[in-house]
């Protein structure tokens, strides 16, 4: 192993133990007070904490459906955001959308103008993707679905987005006002009679996986662009598969990049770079000395020009990927997608089963605490499967 190679290594393994230490430490210092302020909500949430540790999915869904009626009943913030996230990730879109909105109602209070479902026929609707920095690109493109939904229900329909998301929802819904978060934000909301916020796209749309699945909205890239790309990707006919491998959170649950040398080792695929980053010392890795066998288009920046990425992501003929903002795209395009997902409970994906109703295109590989090359051997396992659907 090269020693640039174990550097690499060493540092991912320090910040993963640190990343988890401060999660740790947070968890059990809430804990803490919670057990200093009521014992009694105190041994539940640490009865059901160990039901998620044992993956004991049929345990910890009704613990944490009974713990969410006490949490809002008794106003614990925390509480509410931690059920809530757990609830989407065990399938349960509807009680996790009631504490969303009961945990806003506590932290915000209930304003005037909030949509939850009422007829709006006749008025101006505004809804707010980005409420948040914390929301960002992914959870904009992860709800994009329900705005065509909100549509239907308003005359009119402003929506909110990231600057660099503006071209993609405009072009996937031309009626729609689509503007970008910013300078203009408060202007914007002057104009609406309601709003609404992904908590409330999500109680009003999203209550349940058949629902989701069957209202799902493929986001519309740019044509030409796509055209262009996939013209000049392939042009020796093969088709084309994008990878994305890194992460900056260190968080994340990754494989190693060697982990990666046996599904892009097929001859008869064109592999893309879909990573973001300076990913030259990836590709050395990743390909074995070969980095040619992974297309790197520098004039292609996520960061910069997302409308851009969208048409790269459409032109792939597949897309094997770590959970990102470009999964979310992928999924989002309707592209057939692997997603290859770590064991972290703080994930955006189901625990259970290996599909999304949010992305119906998608198949998602879970560790399930086996080793990374068994993971990686059944992500490329799916993606023969969809490359021979092609």
């Amino acid at each position: 192993m090269e020693a640039s190679q174990l550097l690499r290594q060493v540092r991912r393994v320090v910040a993963l133990a640190g990343y988890n230490y401060k999660v740790w430490f947070r968890r059990h210092r809430r804990q803490l007070f919670l057990r200093w302020r009521d014992g009694d909500i105190a041994d539940q949430m640490a009865d059901y904490r160990r039901s998620i540790e044992a993956r004991d999915w049929s345990a910890a869904l009704p613990k944490a459906l009974a713990l969410g009626s006490i949490a809002k009943s008794r106003r614990e913030v925390h509480l509410l955001d931690e059920l809530s996230k757990a609830l989407m990730r065990m399938g349960a879109y509807g009680p996790a959308a009631e504490l969303k909105i009961a945990r806003r109602h506590i932290v915000e209070g209930r304003v005037d103008g909030e949509w939850l479902g009422q007829d709006i026929s006749g008025q101006v609707l505004l809804v707010d993707l980005m409420e948040t920095e914390k929301q960002g690109l992914a959870t904009a493109i992860h709800h994009a679905s329900s705005v065509g939904r909100a549509l239907t229900r308003a005359a009119r329909l402003i929506v909110l987005v990231e600057h660099r998301l503006v071209p993609l929802f405009q072009r996937t819904f031309p009626t729609a006002d689509v503007r970008a978060v910013g300078p203009g934000t408060k202007a914007a909301y002057g104009e609406a009679q309601l709003f609404a916020g992904v908590q409330h796209l999500t109680a009003v749309f999203e209550t349940d996986e058949t629902t989701i699945r069957e209202h799902f909205v493929p986001l519309k890239p740019d044509p030409a662009r796509v055209a262009e790309l996939r013209a000049r990707y392939r042009k020796d006919g093969r088709p084309l598969v994008g990878v994305a491998w890194g992460s900056s959170n260190p968080g994340k649950d990754l494989p190693p990049l060697t982990a990666w040398r046996g599904l892009i080792s097929r001859p008869d695929l064109r592999f893309v770079s879909l990573q973001y980053g300076r990913i030259e010392p990836d590709l050395k890795i990743l390909t074995d000395g070969d980095p040619a066998r992974i297309l790197h288009d520098v004039l292609v920046d996520q960061l910069v020009d997302m409308d851009l990425f969208a048409a790269q992501v459409a032109a792939m003929d597949a897309v094997v990927t770590i959970s990102n903002t470009g999964a979310h795209l992928a999924g989002a395009l309707g592209i057939p997608s692997v997603f290859i997902l770590g064991d972290g409970f703080k994930r955006s994906w189901p625990v259970e089963g290996d599909c999304t109703p949010y992305y119906p295109s998608a198949v998602l590989v879970s560790k399930r605490e086996r080793p990374w090359a068994e993971v990686m051997e059944d992500a490329q396992n799916h993606m023969g499967s969809l490359i021979s659907a092609i």
